[in-house]
């Protein structure tokens, strides 16, 4: 049952965290290989670790397929286990190592956190000048945090 949400876990914004993401997203991402080989039976601190390793950020990838990549996959994995907004904040925006495990805490907080946390919080990343390797479908980009 890796696609189900912990039953202890509050709702946000009224549902499921997982209904943040769209419901063909959620499928491509659950039939993904990377989902089922890698995701399943994450905790936090694993979600860390597999974040420290990622190459790019982005959406979907391919022009026919449009296979998920592993930023959204990982974000997908955050919203089933819906870690405190602390842990976020220390462990994945305010370290300076992993540019991309900064960009996934920030993704995170953007979906998941009231407008005046966000501020207060994303605010400081405009300061954050490193580039990213964005995955659009067809192509790449190069992108600032």
């Amino acid at each position: 049952m890796a696609n189900v949400t912990d039953p202890l876990i509050r709702a946000l914004q009224g549902s499921d965290p997982q209904n943040l993401m769209e419901y063909i997203t959620r499928q491509k991402i659950y039939d993904s290989r990377y989902w089922k080989e890698e995701c399943f039976g994450l905790s936090v601190v694993d979600v860390l670790e597999k974040a420290a390793s990622l190459t790019c950020v982005g959406g979907t990838m391919g022009s026919a397929s449009q296979r998920p990549t592993k930023f959204l996959c990982l974000t997908l994995k955050l919203l089933q286990l819906q870690p405190e907004s602390e842990l976020i904040m220390e462990e994945f925006i305010q370290q300076d190592h992993f540019k991309y495990v900064r960009a996934l805490g920030a993704f995170y907080l953007r979906l998941t956190g009231r407008p005046a946390d966000i501020y207060e919080s994303l605010e400081t990343l405009y300061g954050d000048y490193r580039k990213l390797k964005l995955r659009q479908p067809d192509a790449w980009q190069l992108a600032h945090m």
